[in-house]
């Protein structure tokens, strides 16, 4: 009896196997033939799953927004108020890209392929977008129990949560995984709580 293969299980394998080749040898320098023996299948195979290099990418980076927007939300409801949300998404947010730092560089292929594509979907885009959406929400209800200063947009406030968010995948680029990531998080949220928050809800 021939086995049953879980092909949504098989292509997440494949997928996470191609990441750690992107990230070794650049996502343009990699080929088809690189990715099917890192995740040790035949060429052919490994187009039964993927039309291309760049669906792969895709397929890892969808995985890795998937399992970002479930853990956002995960943290979100273990925390207290609305202001105690917010700072939790932050916490979380900034968490996930130290644990994602491996991968960072990849982050900037993901975010070129997604460019050059003019007739897919922008899922970048998308994700931004709902992220936005819900640091806006969260504001906004922190804005409404007296937890955030009302002079704050709560739209302008999200994008500068995210372009730090952004900032903060740049730097590890950059400047390489010796800086000191455990300070980072208490330090930005310290800098958070102290410019947004009311004064009667740190003070």
């Amino acid at each position: 009896m021939p086995r049953v293969v879980d092909k949504q299980k098989k292509a997440a394998e494949i997928a996470d196997a191609a990441l750690e080749v992107f990230r070794q040898r650049g996502y343009h320098a990699t080929r088809m033939t690189d990715v099917a023996e890192a995740a040790g299948v035949g060429k052919g195979t490994l187009y039964e799953y993927f039309r291309n290099k760049a669906d792969i990418l895709h397929a890892s980076f969808d995985s890795f927004f998937e399992a970002f927007e479930q853990g956002a939300l995960e943290a979100i409801g273990n925390a207290g108020g609305p202001g105690d949300r917010l700072l939790a998404l932050v916490r979380f947010a900034l968490s996930h890209v130290r644990e994602w730092e491996r991968h960072c560089s990849v982050y900037v292929d993901y975010f070129g392929v997604q460019r050059d594509e003019r007739d897919g979907p922008f899922s970048l885009s998308a994700f931004y977008d709902r992220f936005g959406a819900l640091l806006g929400q969260l504001v906004e209800q922190a804005q409404s129990a007296g937890e955030i200063r009302r002079e704050f947009d709560p739209r302008l406030v999200a994008e500068l949560l995210l372009a730090m968010y952004d900032g903060v995948i740049l730097h590890r680029i950059f400047h390489g995984h010796e800086r000191r990531s455990d300070e980072l998080i208490p330090t930005a949220l310290s800098i958070l709580a102290a410019g947004l928050l009311a004064s009667e809800s740190h003070g």
